[in-house]
């Protein structure tokens, strides 16, 4: 059985308030499973972000940024720097993953009648599992996060996701 709580009654509730700020974080065996158990190297990595619907992320930790992966934002790169943003497998009718299949950030996220929801991946958890990956995420995020700046892509992004919103907001 996997591990997590399956909240889609409660989600479909509130339509997704959690999925519409942020894309539910991975742990690597997500990325082993979405790479058919090949090897987690950066060539692999990269070809998954490229063509899939992952991002790079980091938030702050003593002092450094600390990388993990997440589910990629609608309208945005696979380099996080957007921050909040809608989760690319939101619909109308809720999550478009399967709950089995879902990253663990989805499966471990526990809905609450009261729409406030509790993660139970914790940040201790993403950095316990992401630790041996730094490296190469820093590579990734670095070459990439370079070349989308130099071309305007992020700024690009932001436009076409203010677009977005005003037209799917009500």
């Amino acid at each position: 059985m996997i591990e997590g709580f399956s909240s889609d009654r409660i989600c479909a509730r509130c339509q997704g308030r959690c999925c519409k700020t942020m894309g539910c974080s991975l742990e690597p065996a997500d990325m082993l499973r979405a790479l058919g158990n090949r090897t987690l190297t950066q060539e692999n990595v990269e070809e998954l972000l490229q063509n899939g619907k992952f991002a790079i992320d980091s938030f702050q930790l003593k002092g450094h940024d600390f990388y993990y992966l997440r589910m990629k934002h609608k309208c945005f790169t696979f380099i996080g720097i957007d921050a909040m943003g809608e989760c690319i497998a939101l619909t109308e009718q809720g999550c478009s993953i399967a709950f089995e299949d879902r990253p663990k950030g989805g499966r471990m996220l526990e809905g609450q009648e009261d729409g406030r929801c509790v993660q139970h991946y914790t940040q201790e958890m993403m950095i316990a599992d992401w630790e041996p990956y730094q490296g190469m995420l820093r590579t990734i995020w670095n070459h990439w996060h370079d070349k989308f700046e130099a071309e305007g892509i992020f700024d690009k992004c932001e436009e076409e996701y203010m677009q977005y919103q005003m037209k799917n907001r009500r």
